[in-house]
């Protein structure tokens, strides 16, 4: 066997070894939101600082161009995600190894193409089926890429996937809730919390409830935008109900924090309603929350939700039926289900690796036996 050979299978070896001692890094191709709160960007951050936790290499990966400032996510996620190691790929040099697993999420379908020679094992994250279709370009899809497999955050964004994409083999790996979201001991607030991502849709909730309900100018109303994540979550507890409007939501997390703070959710329904929304028929809402369509009838819930909260007459199958909503969102599940995952794809990684050794070696004996 020649020189060049005996190298190349000692890189191969060498890059084995690095998987098995736990050497192969787990990078995480993230967007910058410039200090916006997003659930999609923290679901990454979590998995990051799961395998981080866990013993393994994480690095965060971005693009910014020069004189482009770098916000990330300490102003809302924390400190204590946001001193992860990050690198500027447009600016710093970062060599990526075979070993290495990279996960790019699916809005970033031009990354997906720039990667595809890269000679690392590629995984892309789905959370919002809309947003892959806004950015692929036509006629174009991941098998152009290079990308056949997908890790995503719930089993109907998986069957989506699937459908398009019939050679994509999606694991699902579930989101979960925080422990600072419990409920407080203390009494909570005659305060209405809004969630919502727009000035305008917190102006159609407040404003003509004081027009309709003149009586109720003693009601307060919060909106929650901009809150660092801490605080978020003491609001949450303080207040006695919380309006959630989000259209195009992917998951819903700030409805299932809000259940989980023990505060009463008065929902927008979604463009697509989400799997945990309905009692598996897709035609019967959970009363987790109360559901509205229309701003018109959204007043009025307000109104009945404040006339039961003083009267102490609110249902109580509401928060039983949020409190076991939210309970399948475990912490202890999630770390589960990826770890596994992530061992999952190293052994097969490293199954790759001898398999191409072993074919390396056959030939190469054939050719001497061949002489």
């Amino acid at each position: 066997m020649d020189e060049k050979k005996t190298k190349a299978l000692d890189k191969i070896r060498e890059e084995i070894n690095r998987i098995k001692d736990k050497k192969a890094r787990v990078l995480f191709f993230v967007l910058d939101t410039k200090g916006v709160a997003s659930g999609s960007l923290e679901y990454i951050y979590k998995l990051a600082k799961i395998a981080e936790n866990d013993g393994y290499d994480v690095a965060m990966l971005y693009q910014a161009e020069k004189g482009e400032e770098f916000v990330g996510v300490e102003e809302w996620l924390g400190k204590d995600y946001s001193s992860m190691k990050h690198y500027n790929i447009a600016s710093e040099d970062f060599e990526i190894l075979p070993s290495d697993v990279l996960f790019i999420p699916e809005i970033f379908s031009n990354v997906m193409n720039q990667t595809k020679k890269l000679p690392c094992k590629r995984i892309a994250i789905l959370q919002n089926y809309n947003y892959m279709v806004e950015q692929m370009p036509f006629a174009a899809q991941w098998g152009d890429f290079g990308i056949i497999e997908c890790l995503t955050n719930t089993q109907h964004n998986a069957d989506l996937i699937e459908d398009v994409f019939p050679y994509v083999k999606a694991k699902v790996v579930q989101p979960y809730l925080d422990s600072m979201f419990e409920p407080s001991f203390a009494p909570k607030k005659m305060v209405i919390n809004i969630v919502a991502k727009d000035k305008s849709d917190v102006n159609k909730v407040v404003k003509p409830f004081y027009w309709k309900f003149p009586t109720f100018k003693w009601v307060s109303f919060r909106d929650l935008r901009g809150f660092p994540k801490h605080e978020f979550a003491e609001l949450l507890k303080d207040a006695a109900a919380t309006v959630w409007i989000d259209d195009d939501t992917s998951f819903g997390y700030s409805a299932l924090e809000a259940m989980k703070s023990g505060s009463i959710v008065i929902a927008k329904v979604p463009d697509a309603p989400l799997p945990w929304m309905d009692n598996g028929d897709a035609e019967t809402m959970k009363n987790c929350c109360l559901w509205f369509d229309d701003y018109n009838a959204l007043h009025r819930q307000i109104a009945s939700v404040v006339r039961s909260w003083i009267t102490d007459k609110v249902p109580e199958e509401i928060f039983e039926e949020a409190k076991s909503t939210v309970e399948a969102f475990s912490e202890t599940e999630t770390k589960t289900e990826f770890l596994t995952y992530l061992t999952d794809v190293f052994n097969a990684r490293v199954n790759e690796m001898e398999i191409l050794i072993n074919n390396i070696i056959k030939k190469e004996n054939e050719n001497e036996q061949g002489e």
